[in-house]
């Protein structure tokens, strides 16, 4: 509700602002009163005809605090050091202007460290990090002159970007959908393509993994013609990020069955980065690691382990991505019916990033089908122990 935060809206409703925060999260289910006393209060004032003009994109906000939308249930609950870290981001979004503002410089070092952070899969620590890097970023944007409105909105998106990354991997899917949202209104504001493009690609994901399949395809793929036609896709670091919005769309294609569309996005994107005539950040190396979780979502695991043997594990950047490639060749060995080479893969994902392992539930599921496999795995029943799997 674009000119209307929680407090003003909890005011105007009668009731506590945490609670709608939960509400807009999908952590609580509003009763009839609170629906109706906040349609009330926004018929008031005018606001719902405003809502219908403004799009897609305020309506969602609307939906989320009269819960029209349904959240999935968090898969695995995280460590209590994350956990509440996260929580603590219910506060932020209640009353964002608690922290004076860091300026400029110190709030872009800061967004640059928890970017760090998250490429080196450090989670906890970013989980501590977010909710001083999201106030300050409020902060800095409320006191802005006007000349560097654009630049603290940029800052701001990337912060709030980046506690939606973090909380689609800690499987937060309320938050993240919030967070994403706010990324892309700020994203917006500053008028930068590819701020723009990066959020709505967080929004798609958000989307996805709640169940939103359609809606995430409908956002990635706008996200990715938006910046095609603003951009040209003349500097090379433009044709990856429409390469990587491709990607995340086919991948969102494969698990909707759209058998067809995904390997035509692949397509798309091989092309888009062929021309761009030099690596900048996505690569034809990490579109190869897509094709691997493509493959896997289409049920192919043959031409997913094939994809495997592609891609070179040292050319990935970061930790993230070094991780996901252990992931998916486990899962796609696993589904292969190879259960131990899918455990020595396993096993280098745990090496390479502890907290992947630990906070995702996907090594739990693996962990479990491993040992229903029957195959006498050195190691397994300890690790088992470990992440919480009992047979």
């Amino acid at each position: 509700m674009k000119g209307w935060g929680l407090r003003r809206l909890a005011q105007a409703a009668h009731c506590d602002p945490g609670h709608l925060s939960r509400i807009e999260r999908g952590l609580r289910h509003p009763s009839a009163t609170l629906a109706k006393a906040l349609d009330t209060a926004l018929r008031a004032q005018g606001h719902l005809e405003a809502l219908a003009r403004k799009g897609d994109e305020e309506m969602r906000r609307r939906s989320l605090l009269v819960g029209v939308s349904t959240m999935t249930a968090a898969l695995l609950t995280p460590v209590p050091a994350a956990g509440d870290a996260l929580a603590a981001l219910d506060a932020v979004l209640v009353d964002p202007l608690d922290e004076s503002p860091a300026g400029v410089p110190a709030l872009r070092a800061s967004l640059q460290a928890g970017r760090r952070e998250f490429r080196a899969v450090r989670y906890q620590e970013l989980a501590q990090r977010l909710p001083s890097l999201v106030r300050a970023g409020e902060a800095v944007r409320h006191q802005a002159r006007q000349s560097e409105t654009a630049v603290a909105d940029d800052l701001l998106a990337g912060a709030y970007g980046l506690a939606a990354e973090l909380s689609i991997k800690l499987h937060e899917e309320g938050l993240a959908w919030t967070m994403a949202d706010r990324a892309v209104r700020a994203a917006r504001s500053s008028g930068h393509p590819r701020t723009v493009a990066s959020a709505q690609r967080v929004l798609a994901i958000a989307l996805r993994r709640s169940g939103h399949r359609t809606q995430a395809q409908h956002a990635v793929i706008t996200a990715a013609h938006r910046l095609r036609d603003d951009t040209d896709l003349t500097h090379p670091r433009d044709a990856s990020q429409y390469a990587s919005l491709l990607a995340t769309a086919a991948y969102t294609a494969a698990q909707t069955d759209r058998r067809d569309d995904a390997w035509a996005y692949v397509t798309e994107a091989q092309d888009a980065l062929t021309r761009a005539g030099g690596p900048s950040g996505f690569t034809l190396n990490d579109l190869t690691l897509y094709r691997v979780g493509i493959a896997r979502a289409l049920g192919d695991y043959g031409q997913a382990v094939d994809h495997v043997r592609q891609v070179r594990i040292d050319a990935l950047g970061g930790v993230e991505r070094r991780v996901r490639f252990w992931e998916d060749a486990a899962l796609s060995l696993m589904g292969r019916g190879r259960p131990d080479e899918a455990w020595a893969a396993l096993q280098n994902a745990r090496a390479t990033a502890p907290q992947e392992v630990l906070y995702r539930p996907w090594a739990r599921r693996l962990t479990a089908d491993l040992l229903d496999s029957r195959v006498r795995l050195p190691g397994l029943p300890e690790f088992a122990a470990q992440v919480g799997v009992t047979h």
